[in-house]
């Protein structure tokens, strides 16, 4: 595959044509050829956002008529297991959204299939990629804060009015696969156990939801809007992850404090990582610059790119050696984190601490 562009198909219209398709069209390793939706989407309107004259309403209809290399699948957690498992069974490397799966049964035969086919398998964990995380990772693999006591993820939407007058359609249904523990859970404790390089051992959570239906009674939810866990890594390490989606006002939206028995790392905002050594105050962190924007990109396309575009240099550097590239998330770290949201899912269900 070397030296060529890489073929993808994507099967999703919302952020799979939204997000995926332009970022990977403005990387020169990548040629999206084709996208279909999953529930008929309007064909025309598509070619017309994108660019991109085959466009399908029937991904299995794109599978059969089109040369890929890489499918990318963006559809609702409870689709992505047949799709994959049909891209695999087709030879093709697979860019799969998270959450992996539906739970962890289905992502562990995602992971048989692929490790069976020899093909390689992408996470879209792209916010390890974001130069502050990337620091704190490298801060964290240099042993500068010593033994790590705790670590404090937290996370906080001004998402309260949103939830109060609009409908949150699969993304509040349990049996979608819905919920902010996997949307946006699965990217906090990917990357928990990225820095840390650990594993969760022990969970107990908790899975409210704040805001149960719309004002106007339009659909009543079942997955949570928010989550609280506490639990402890393989080495010992005590942790804390939570997110809030249903304030009102603004606090810090992401804060991570990491205390170690040499120092304190603070991130704030995915922006500033802060770093105190000994008895030295917090003191600012450099950070890697910016990529440069294209200027044709939509506001959407645009929140995601300075994580996605260095994620798709990862996965090209992939396909192209036949080697997984630095950082990297792949169908293992997916897995991982799936067990991790069963495990939460089954303590809040049981009111008990889980280990794993």
């Amino acid at each position: 595959m070397e030296n060529k562009k890489i073929r993808v198909g994507i099967i999703g219209t919302g952020f799979g044509a939204k997000v995926h398709a332009p970022i990977m069209q403005s990387h020169p390793g990548f040629e999206v050829v084709a996208i279909s939706s999953v529930h008929r989407g309007n064909v025309e309107e598509l070619k017309q956002e994108n660019g991109i004259d085959a466009v399908y309403d029937d991904w299995r209809k794109m599978l059969d008529s089109e040369s890929i290399d890489l499918l990318s699948v963006a559809s609702a957690p409870y689709l992505h297991h047949e799709m994959v498992m049909e891209g695999f069974k087709r030879n093709l490397h697979v860019y799969c959204e998270k959450p992996m799966a539906f739970d962890a049964k289905e992502s562990q035969e995602m992971l048989d299939l692929k490790n069976e086919s020899e093909r390689f398998g992408f996470i879209n964990f792209e916010f390890r990629f974001l130069p502050a995380r990337q620091k704190v990772k490298g801060i964290l693999s240099s042993g500068k804060l010593g033994e790590l006591l705790h670590v404090h993820y937290k996370c906080n939407y001004t998402g309260y009015l949103s939830l109060a007058n609009h409908k949150r359609g699969w993304l509040g249904q349990e049996q979608f696969g819905g919920g902010m523990l996997g949307a946006i859970g699965s990217h906090m404790f990917d990357s928990l156990m990225w820095w840390t390089n650990d594993a969760v051992k022990e969970v107990y959570g908790q899975l409210p939801i704040h805001v149960p239906s719309p004002k106007d009674q339009s659909e009543v939810r079942t997955a949570e809007d928010s989550f609280q866990t506490v639990g402890k890594l393989g080495s010992g390490t005590s942790f804390s992850v939570e997110l809030t989606s249903a304030s009102l006002h603004k606090a810090n939206q992401w804060r991570l404090e990491v205390f170690g028995t040499n120092g304190t790392l603070v991130m704030t905002d995915d922006q500033h990582v802060e770093l105190a050594i000994g008895d030295d105050e917090l003191t600012a962190v450099e950070l890697s610059p910016r990529l440069e924007e294209p200027a044709d990109l939509s506001p959407r396309a645009l929140g995601y790119y300075q994580a996605f575009y260095p994620m798709l240099d990862g996965v090209y550097a992939t396909l192209t050696e036949q080697k997984v590239a630095p950082h990297v998330a792949t169908f293992e770290n997916g897995h991982q984190v799936q067990l991790v949201l069963d495990a939460v899912r089954l303590s809040a269900k049981e009111g008990r601490k889980v280990s794993l």
